[in-house]
């Protein structure tokens, strides 16, 4: 099936919609931080950490939605219907175990009655995303608008209430980007629901579950044990620097319309992978040197009670940047993988996959974070949940670079890498002298370095000057057509 997806367009669009998110989270976390006591805003991540393990299932439609949707099929009604029916169960078992962890954690038991909406927000959302990035990748750019365009204000609104009404602004916008995503869509239903689909692809809904079950444990694992093994005021300095690194975690969104550009046609070339490394380098390697030239800083715009947590935000960007590179390598292996192709593909086929070969690889990743956090914690308290992340990040980096080792160019990935390193100097040299422990020049050096970045790239680079050029042509003729 031949791809219409633009990729650099979509993948720019997705992180700039990512970015967007940060920067409106990082709104939204001072907001609450500020107004919230300390043992609630670690109370709201754990809550957070706790959701995530109901999210256990959630990828069982979406996984074969995304992959059989890019490739022609019509499967939109039967994913979404499905998956709130999948929602339901599990958000009445995360409300029976609200009773104990609340009086835990020394919690009002209303505060997880909100939260427990969240669950069918996420797999209803999950299943509708799916369609959006396997065939309007650059309309997800939108959930970060409405999410946020709802939430903030609501939150403000609702502060009198405290947690329980911060959560309730979380979940009214989460609901209100359902109704955008159902009404993009909406001309992509079927009729009926695809029972044949659905018989065929949940005999194989171990894959997903494997893939989704795991996935969540890895994410959820260092916050939920920096609360349990030290206490919610930890969880805040450590989920404030996880807050930041998302930034740079989001530039894993520039990698994902090429990934289905793969999935659509299974093939790549070395020459496709390393221009995507190199348009991912151009991203992520100016936030990492300024997220650490700032980290003090930035710690500082939550509030001065959380500036002693800023020695660990290095090691959280250089996992989240060695994160987004391993997405270009798993979209590849995923996105070549044809065994999958015939729904009635045998479990020993898909055993034999590259699919799975993924799962494999992630569970031993989380394996070995597991291992680490119960290891580093109770001897470096919130610096060895970090290590921990990030000795997990390199090895997942490590195993999928080397699956794909047919793909990468080795030197001409670092000779790029290397150029936009230098490009980066005269950023750091602004940001040395320029520093100030206040939040609107933070965020005003943030804008001036990010500009002098990009003219000094501009400069040095030939290669990256193309990609900007085409890139900017790209968008003009998004623009352009959207005028017509």
């Amino acid at each position: 099936m031949h791809s219409g997806i633009r990729v650099r367009l979509s993948g720019f669009i997705l992180f700039v919609s990512n970015i967007a998110s940060f920067l409106f989270g990082f709104i939204f976390i001072v907001l609450i931080s500020r107004n919230l006591s300390q043992h609630d805003l670690g109370v709201w991540f754990y809550i957070g950490s706790i959701i995530t393990y109901f999210e256990f299932f959630v990828k069982i439609i979406p996984y074969w939605a995304v992959r059989d949707f890019a490739r022609g099929r019509r499967i939109v009604k039967t994913a979404v219907t499905i998956s709130s029916v999948i929602s339901i169960p599990l958000m009445i078992i995360f409300l029976g175990l609200s009773l104990w962890i609340s009086t835990y954690i020394e919690a009002d038991i209303v505060v997880f009655m909100v939260a427990s909406l969240l669950i069918p927000a996420y797999y209803v959302s999950a299943s509708i995303n799916s369609i959006l990035y396997a065939k309007y990748p650059h309309k997800v750019g939108w959930r970060v608008p409405i999410i946020d365009g709802f939430k903030i204000p609501l939150a403000f609104i609702l502060l009198p209430y405290g947690l329980v009404g911060v959560l309730s602004a979380v979940v009214i916008a989460n609901f209100f980007y359902i109704f955008y995503g159902l009404y993009i869509v909406r001309r992509e239903f079927e009729e009926k629901l695809d029972y044949e689909w659905l018989k065929k692809r949940f005999k194989h809904v171990w894959l997903p579950i494997m893939q989704s079950g795991i996935g969540y444990v890895n994410a959820a694992s260092d916050s939920f044990l920096v609360g349990t093994l030290l206490s919610p005021a930890q969880l805040s300095l450590y989920g404030v620097g996880t807050t930041i690194s998302n930034a740079v975690r989001a530039s894993s969104q520039l990698a994902l319309p090429f990934s289905m550009k793969i999935l659509a046609k299974t093939t790549v070339s070395k020459d496709e992978i390393s221009s995507m490394i190199k348009f991912l380098t151009i991203f992520t390697m100016p936030m990492l040197v300024g997220g650490v030239l700032l980290s003090k800083n930035l710690y500082g715009i939550f509030g001065p009670a959380y500036i002693d947590g800023s020695g660990i935000l290095w090691i959280l960007l250089l996992s989240a940047v060695i994160t987004s590179y391993t997405s270009i390598f798993s979209g590849t292996i995923s996105g070549t993988e044809r065994a999958d192709y015939d729904l009635s593909v045998s479990f020993k086929k898909l055993l034999r996959s590259r699919l799975f070969t993924i799962i494999l690889v992630d569970y031993l990743a989380t394996i070995l974070l597991i291992v680490s956090l119960f290891t580093f914690i109770p001897i470096l308290n919130i610096t060895g949940a970090a290590l921990s992340r990030l000795v997990s990040s390199l090895s997942l980096l490590i195993v999928f670079s080397l699956l794909c080792s047919q793909y990468i160019d080795v030197r001409k990935n670092l000779v790029n890498i290397g150029r936009i390193t230098i490009a980066c100097i005269p950023m750091s040299a602004y940001l040395l002298f320029f520093a100030y422990p206040r939040a609107y020049i933070t965020i005003i050096n943030i804008f001036v370095g990010a500009a002098i970045y990009f003219t000094a790239l501009y400069l040095v680079d030939k290669e990256s000057r193309y990609l900007i050029r085409r890139f900017i042509k790209e968008l003009a003729e998004k623009v352009f057509s959207i005028l017509e």
